[in-house]
């Protein structure tokens, strides 16, 4: 049997995400999993997300669903703590490289990159990128080959700045539904930086939409059935501080069904990279 791909990506986000970071590098070792990590790099704003909900109250209650104080005293990061997330545990991420995971850039100061992308021009961007590969291979010492910007969040200026770098492919997509990896239109040109996009959104998400615990792996198992009929790459994605430090069960329990599924491998981005590249 041909097996079908399958991955999960870790957005570190925050210190708090870096904190947890061991448990999760143990449960990933119970089960055999070599995972990708995006690491964000810059200052943790953390709380900065408050007033940014506070400007906007539909998104009120979605932010209270999303249980901001799971971070602790990290929930003060940016107005009372200055935290550089890289920085905050570097033996942690050495940790990570040397379990063999990989080690990619989720961009320069994540707060700001979200809230502020949509202006930014190419140079801008180029930038930050350039800022947060500096800033990671100093504390990893491990060559950034891969992008995912924050918060999904792309303009036609960001695809066009990723091309100036030597990414092995980036992951700057959600799917809202069955997608490959793909070369995206940058106006009228192809791009060259190949796309692996998440295929579902994270338990988390899945959580602040209203979906119960058995609702969600019912989810994850149709949507994994669905790539898996197609001979597509199948990619979840999780944050440490929500997947682990308040749904640990539940994501190891999907952690778990992939694993130990026939249908399916666990790989890398990069491997899922690599391979599709080869097959088209």
């Amino acid at each position: 049997m041909v097996k079908t791909p399958v991955a999960i990506r870790i957005d570190v986000d925050s210190a708090r995400d870096i904190a947890l970071l061991p448990e999760l590098l143990d449960l990933l070792t119970r089960y055999g999993i070599k995972g990708t990590f995006f690491i964000t790099t810059g200052p943790d704003r953390l709380a900065l997300n408050f007033f940014k909900h506070l400007a906007h109250p539909r998104s009120y209650a979605q932010f209270v669903k999303s249980r901001p104080l799971r971070y602790r005293a990290h929930s003060l990061n940016g107005i009372v703590r200055s935290t550089q997330v890289e920085a905050a545990s570097p033996e942690i991420l050495q940790r990570a490289k040397e379990d063999g995971h990989e080690l990619g850039l989720h961009g320069y100061d994540h707060f700001t990159w979200i809230s502020k992308l949509s202006t930014m021009d190419e140079i801008s961007i180029k930038q930050l990128i350039a800022t947060g590969i500096t800033a990671l291979e100093a504390v990893t010492d491990a060559e950034a080959k891969s992008f995912a910007s924050p918060g999904f969040t792309v303009t036609s200026a960001l695809l066009r700045a990723i091309e100036a770098f030597d990414f092995d492919y980036s992951s700057d997509f959600k799917s809202n539904g069955l997608t490959s990896p793909f070369y995206p239109e940058i106006g009228s040109d192809t791009g060259r930086v190949l796309q692996v996009p998440v295929s579902i959104d994270s338990i988390g998400e899945l959580f602040t939409k209203g979906l119960s615990a058995d609702e969600i792996k019912t989810r994850i198992s149709a949507c994994a059935d669905v790539w898996h009929s197609n001979r597509l790459p199948f990619v979840v994605y999780a944050h440490p501080a929500y997947e682990l430090g308040c749904q640990k069960g539940l994501f190891a329990s999907v952690l778990q069904d992939l694993h130990e599924d026939p249908r399916f491998q666990f790989s890398t981005l990069a491997q899922i990279a690599r391979q599709w590249k080869v097959h088209v």
